[in-house]
């Protein structure tokens, strides 16, 4: 009996041995490729010739985690490259495509403020990698494409508008202050300090009493400054305001005076001072130690039609 249970299980075993290595080449059988059937193309940082590309997924087949995930990645990749710390195939940096200050500024807000950017953009960046790469398009043509594609996105945004009280006061000793973000559209009241107490002279002669003074609607006997002021067309002595667009197209002025009721032509910039271009003999009025002062005030309007 022990003996017939012996043999029954030496026969067992024997089979499965047999049988083991099938089973495992068969588990192990690469699966063959359909006839016609195309690979998906790569995801993730790849290199093109010397080019370090970001090809990104299908963005409209992820989930919204991974869509998130996906764009991180494609950001940091170009990132690298923006910033100077991207290598080569060849191990070298990529210095060249490294873009600086205003123009980093705008492709980081417009990429990080707007992430849903990426989902196409990627793709467009990706051919233009490609065509560096493979030496269909000039190093300096992609770098000028890379630094200008974040004001591209941006110029028909704005983050910072001047919808809220502003007040400042101007050192008269200086020229341009302050830079005041306004978008286009924004439409605001600005004042300057009344004549009871923002009286200055721009040429002080040691004496108070022999100065004269004047308040920020300038020099009467001087409506044009001329070569003597920031500002020639304008009054000397005046309160005015520099315009400066936010892609630095263009710049325009503006006398302030006591007020004025300004619309902002463009996203940009407002700078502030008194039409003069010599500070060192600028001095505030002063009276038995009260020493007049010049202040800015800004206030939004009370209805605001936005241009889009």
């Amino acid at each position: 009996m022990r003996r017939t249970m012996l043999f029954v299980l030496l026969a067992l075993l024997s089979l499965g041995l047999m049988v083991a290595p099938a089973f495992a080449a068969k588990k192990g059988k690469k699966k063959k490729k359909k006839k016609g059937e195309v690979e998906p193309p790569p995801v993730g940082e790849i290199f093109v010739g010397n080019m370090p590309c970001y090809a990104p997924p299908d963005f409209g087949a992820l989930s919204e985690g991974k869509r998130r995930m996906e764009r991180q990645s494609g950001f940091q990749s170009v990132n690298r490259l923006v910033t100077g710390v991207a290598v080569g195939k060849d191990g070298a940096p990529l210095t060249q495509y490294k873009i600086e200050d205003d123009d980093y500024d705008y492709f980081e807000r417009a990429f990080l403020g707007r992430p849903q950017l990426l989902d196409d953009w990627l793709a467009e960046n990706l051919q233009k990698c490609q065509d560096v790469g493979n030496s269909k398009m000039k190093e300096g043509d992609y770098f000028s494409y890379l630094r200008q594609i974040g004001r591209e996105l941006e110029s028909n945004e704005c983050y910072r508008p001047l919808d809220y009280e502003w007040h400042d006061f101007l050192d008269i000793g200086q020229g341009w202050q302050r830079r005041v973000h306004t978008c286009k559209g924004d439409k605001v009241l600005i004042e300057g300090t009344n004549a009871e107490n923002g009286q200055y002279t721009i040429a002080d002669t040691g004496k108070m009493s022999e100065n004269t003074f004047m308040t920020v609607e300038g020099d009467p006997s001087t409506p044009e400054a001329g070569e003597i002021g920031l500002v020639p067309e304008l009054p000397l002595g005046a309160l005015v305001m520099r315009f400066q667009s936010e892609d630095d197209s263009y710049t325009k002025y503006f006398q302030i005076g006591f007020s004025v009721e300004f619309e902002a032509p463009d996203h940009g910039f407002l700078s502030f001072a008194i039409n003069d271009t010599t500070y060192y003999d600028n001095k505030f009025r002063d009276i038995k130690g009260a020493i007049d002062y010049l202040g800015v005030d800004i206030y939004p309007s009370e209805s605001e039609d936005k241009v889009e």
